[in-house]
């Protein structure tokens, strides 16, 4: 087995790993290692090549499964062996269309696929092309945001529960007056939930605002929607504090692998002329790193 090496990113969370061959078929001893290293620093830098997508998808599925959604609505999809879920994070348009999604603006906090029942427990990203300025990725830790809540914030929250629309976009404003409560309209989840695999609780915070154009608008239980949007807006300043954060500054090759349940993650804008290219890859299932079934209220 080929060693590695683990270290700290930052002193809350975080860990980089180097000396291991990506593009290889991992050893189940270094890929338990690397569990074990995900569930004690939640957020994982691992340094190597630029990988191909069948090497790239095959580094993934040792440690679940990648959705397998076609991504033909977004991009040309990527055949990997009958595999078409490959995402392509990228502003780059060839032949009139864009080789990716997500373009070049500013993405704000977010955990991915948070209308779903169990969102996935892992996404990872793979730097392909890189920008020289902007475009970094950072990652907030959320157990640690919620154990340095102030006491007014956490009792406010306490035993709340947050309500996403299912329809995302909500341009004409249908939803203003719409029952919070009605599960054909909502995913209703614990605001705070806890960890099945380390037993820490964590904020869900899902999203509020992702792109200009995108407004989630959540619900809070028991507060109207002024003031639900009030207390999501104290959420967010509070987790965007550096002392909760990483932010990754992306070196071709890189993959950039976190625990979605208890991380929430943006983007820095770049310029539009400058050309990013990133292989995602949302984790939907996995046994090693999920640890139990739906999110359970803290």
């Amino acid at each position: 087995m080929t060693e590695f090496s683990i270290r700290p990113l930052t002193e809350r969370f975080g860990a980089e790993i180097t000396g291991l061959d990506t593009t290889q078929p991992l050893a189940p001893r270094t890929r338990d290692r690397i569990v074990a290293a995900y569930h004690a620093h939640q957020a994982l830098v691992v340094r190597g090549p630029v990988l191909t997508p069948h090497q790239f998808v095959a580094f993934a599925r040792s440690f679940g499964d990648p959705d397998p959604s076609d991504t033909s609505r977004y991009h040309a999809p990527i055949d990997v062996d009958g595999f078409k879920g490959l995402r392509l994070v990228s502003n780059i348009e060839e032949d009139g269309r864009n080789k990716g999604q997500f373009g070049n603006d500013e993405m704000g906090w977010h955990q991915d696929r948070w209308t779903d029942a169990a969102p996935p427990p892992a996404t990872m990203l793979h730097g392909v092309e890189i920008t020289r300025d902007g475009g970094r990725t950072g990652i907030v830790n959320l157990c640690e945001a919620y154990d340095a809540l102030p006491g007014d914030l956490r009792a406010r929250i306490a035993g709340r529960t947050i309500h996403f629309p299912l329809r995302v976009n909500d341009f004409e404003g249908s939803l203003a007056d719409a029952d919070p409560d009605d599960e054909t309209l909502f995913r209703i989840v614990p605001l705070v939930q806890r960890h099945a695999v380390t037993g820490r609780d964590y904020l869900f915070f899902g999203a509020r605002r992702i792109l200009a154009y995108i407004d989630t608008s959540p619900r809070i239980s028991g507060l109207s929607l002024a003031e639900g949007a009030a207390l999501l807006d104290e959420i967010h300043a509070h987790i965007s504090q550096p002392a909760f954060g990483y932010l990754h500054g992306w070196q071709a090759g890189d993959i950039l692998f976190w625990d979605n349940r208890c991380c929430a993650h943006r983007r820095e804008p770049f310029a539009a002329d400058e050309r990013r290219l990133l292989y995602a890859a949302p984790l939907i299932h996995s046994d090693l790193l999920w640890g139990g079934a739906l999110p359970q209220a803290a």
